[in-house]
């Protein structure tokens, strides 16, 4: 626990003696790097080298994936599918233990949500990087639900953004879950951090629960001829700010590149190749 405290202050303490940017510098693309674009640069997901990756492409976001601990912290990894992180479910176990159990490939310990803000708002050169962090909050299903834990992971991450000031460095995307997305809607507006719903359901279901923003799955969308429930026309008519996910093959990013100037943002495990095609 002392290791552990060490380190969040460490990481609060050179945050704070150096001049911290109010907001990103402003993004000419609409590019969202999965787990930092690990994928495209042979780097373990959501590792601080991923991010590293991300910003120096200069993407809009690098999105990640959180969970709550049982010490009351937020760790960034990617669980597998029985929702474990080297072998732990995180809601049970401290960030101590979940680091103890493993490091990344590279190297790396499991970064806390603290580190990585702090390495988002690093600036590069002496001027403020443009890439901002999606924080996906996860659904929790294995060995049973966990929406409580799912949300919590949520209401934490406000409290450690608002502490860092980082409120114009960060998004949220949520799973489908109803009862997750109601809980971090209320923690997320209450810090006035946006927030996206990915639940596949048409934009009148958005515009009854109050939501603004959509992050679909391209499986979702009606495109080329190919049968999809959603349309991108819908949600644009009903003023629903929308971003897509993971979008990989060539085929497809040309396809939203096409409606780029209506999506908010287009997520990708391949960033540098997806801006080439936005630039064509």
């Amino acid at each position: 626990m002392r290791k552990i405290l060490f380190t969040i202050l460490s990481v609060l303490l050179l945050w704070g003696c150096s001049q911290q940017p109010q907001r990103p510098a402003a993004c000419d693309n609409i590019v969202v790097a999965h787990r930092g674009g690990s994928k495209e640069a042979g780097l373990p997901d959501n590792s601080i080298a991923a991010l590293r990756y991300a910003k120096s492409l200069g993407c809009y976001a690098s999105e990640c994936d959180i969970y709550w601990t049982k010490d009351d912290n937020v760790v960034v990894a990617h669980a597998d599918k029985n929702c474990q992180i080297n072998g732990l479910h995180p809601w049970e176990h401290t960030l101590e233990e979940l680091r103890a159990a493993g490091r990344l490939k590279n190297g790396e310990p499991l970064p806390s949500l603290e580190e990585y803000i702090a390495e988002c708002m690093r600036e590069q050169d002496g001027k403020p990087s443009c890439t901002r962090l999606w924080l996906d909050i996860k659904r929790i299903s294995y060995p049973e639900a966990h929406h409580y834990e799912a949300a919590q992971a949520c209401r934490r991450a406000c409290e450690i953004i608002k502490e860092m000031g980082a409120e114009n460095f960060v998004e949220f995307i949520c799973t489908s879950n109803a009862e997750v997305m109601q809980n971090s809607y209320a923690y997320a507006s209450a810090a006035a951090i946006p927030i996206a719903w990915m639940s596949g359901t048409p934009a009148t279901n958005y515009i009854d629960k109050g939501y603004a923003w959509a992050n679909l799955s391209q499986n979702h969308i009606y495109k080329d001829g190919k049968a999809g429930p959603l349309t991108i026309d819908e949600f644009i008519e009903a003023s629903i700010e929308l971003s897509i996910y993971t979008v990989d093959s060539d085929a497809d990013m040309s396809f939203y590149a096409s409606h780029a100037n209506r999506l908010k943002a287009i997520t990708t495990n391949y960033p540098a190749k997806l801006m080439k095609t936005l630039e064509q």
